[in-house]
């Protein structure tokens, strides 16, 4: 197992506070990340190689150095992996990750390369890492044709008439506003670099009249009066056990203990017939 020196917080303060400050990573882990960091620099230099440019080799190299450690755990060349790259990418902006002044165009691909690479280094979804690329697309063609920005230059003003002209002239729900905001704040905070001040005028979508969370009992009583056989038996089980669809889709016989009434699911839940 890695050990850190006596006081982490020493090791790379200022990347420390970067990774902290853009919440790149959880608050208990920057000093770990910091530390894989300053490892790598240290064999870099070694070495002979430069410690101001990504070296691709150099990484490989040094993280089958720590594979062959049997002191080292799996998980962690894994880790000293994302913290190189945040390291580069995000502290140095080095080797793709500085953005330039050209045109949006040109650099659409860079931007929506680099907010893929960072949403799996943070481990999100691949649902989540789809939906951001989406909606950063959209943003960065939106702001290309209103306003003939660099992305460089793309401010606050940017992210709400975007936001407000989902609302007023696409005409989107508010789930999907609401996705669209949050994908572009990813890409001005952990992307961009730039903080997104008050957003507190933005128009937003209105939200839909909400159905009631649940049925009466009496109004269920009336909708299984409607049913027989076998779509009775589901809708008794999914509304008496509080299955799952899913998790009623892959009941088995053997599931069912018929003495205790329970069924076990394959999370491991026990629930009441």
């Amino acid at each position: 197992m890695a050990k850190l020196s006596n006081d982490p917080k020493e090791t790379l303060p200022e990347f420390q506070k970067l990774l902290l400050d853009r919440n790149l990573v959880p608050g208990k882990n920057a000093p770990f990340y910091a530390y894989w960091v300053s490892r790598f620099l240290d064999f870099a230099r070694k070495r002979g190689l430069s410690a101001m440019e990504y070296q691709e080799s150099a990484v490989m190299e040094f993280l089958d150095v720590l594979r062959s450690d049997k002191r080292i755990l799996d998980w962690q060349p894994r880790q000293a992996d994302d913290a190189i790259k945040l390291y580069y990418f995000h502290y140095l902006s080095k080797a793709g990750g500085q953005i330039s002044g050209s045109t949006v165009a040109a650099d659409i691909p860079g931007i929506l390369k680099a907010v893929k690479r960072l949403i799996r280094l943070k481990h999100y979804s691949y649902s989540t890492e789809r939906t951001y690329l989406q909606w950063t697309e959209r943003f960065l063609a939106y702001a290309g044709q209103s306003e003939k920005k660099a992305i460089v230059d793309l401010n606050t003003e940017d992210f709400k008439n975007f936001i407000s002209h989902l609302a007023l002239k696409q005409k989107v729900s508010s789930s999907t506003q609401n996705q669209a905001f949050n994908a572009i704040l990813f890409l001005f905070r952990n992307v961009l670099g730039k903080e997104t001040g008050d957003l507190g005028s933005t128009i937003r979508a209105k939200r839909g009249q909400k159905l009631p969370v649940v049925f009466s009992v009496d109004e269920v009583k009336s909708l299984f009066a409607q049913m027989t056989g076998k779509n009775l038996m589901i809708a008794e089980l999914l509304y008496g056990s509080g299955l799952r669809l899913m998790e009623l889709a892959r009941i088995r016989v053997k599931d069912i203990e018929f003495d205790a009434n329970t069924i076990f699911v394959r999370s491991g839940k026990a629930m009441l017939l």
